[in-house]
């Protein structure tokens, strides 16, 4: 088909439809510039999530910044703020504040900054909260024993009054 002079290049699709090259340009300029914006989303979401994290801390809501902390970590393993993010997820699941807290997910945590960011300057830190989050357990333990070695010799005193009572 030719185009005729005097018409628009759209026109030349057909006289059915002549806005539809017009539509296909439209489309192929707007969906290129959505690629644009999606890697800009792309690169600032981890901050954003990050952000986001540390606000639900601030506030009080533990679990909520786990979530926001985890999504960092899950969606961006390699970003700059993964490693951050996972030695967080841990700091919040020991924190004092939080009526939550589970001492044994944290240890599964600070072992995933320390074996998956051997670079981290959090990797130090995570070290740390290992070794004092080990002595805790091992003190945990030995005051299980004290207090079972306790009731022990409490019946065995009990025992002897007992026997003390009934020779008089």
């Amino acid at each position: 088909m030719r185009i005729k002079e005097g018409r628009f290049l759209f026109d030349a699709v057909g006289p059915r439809f002549p806005l539809w090259g017009m539509g296909r340009l439209c489309l192929l300029l707007f969906f290129s510039g959505c690629a644009g914006w999606a890697s800009l989303e792309e690169a600032t979401a981890p901050a954003e999530h990050f952000k986001k994290a540390e606000a639900f801390f601030e506030g009080g809501k533990y679990a909520e910044a786990i979530k926001e902390y985890r999504y960092v970590v899950n969606r961006f393993p390699d970003g700059d703020l993964a490693d951050h993010a996972q030695y967080n997820i841990a700091y919040t699941e020991i924190y004092f504040k939080n009526a939550s807290a589970d001492y044994e997910a944290a240890v599964r945590d600070f072992q995933q900054v320390v074996q998956k960011y051997p670079e981290s300057p959090w990797k130090s830190r995570a070290q740390n909260w290992l070794n004092f989050l080990a002595q805790m357990e091992s003190l945990k333990t030995e005051k299980e024993k004290l207090r079972s070695d306790l009731q022990r010799l409490l019946d065995l005193d009990m025992q002897a009054e007992k026997k003390r009572r009934e020779l008089k």
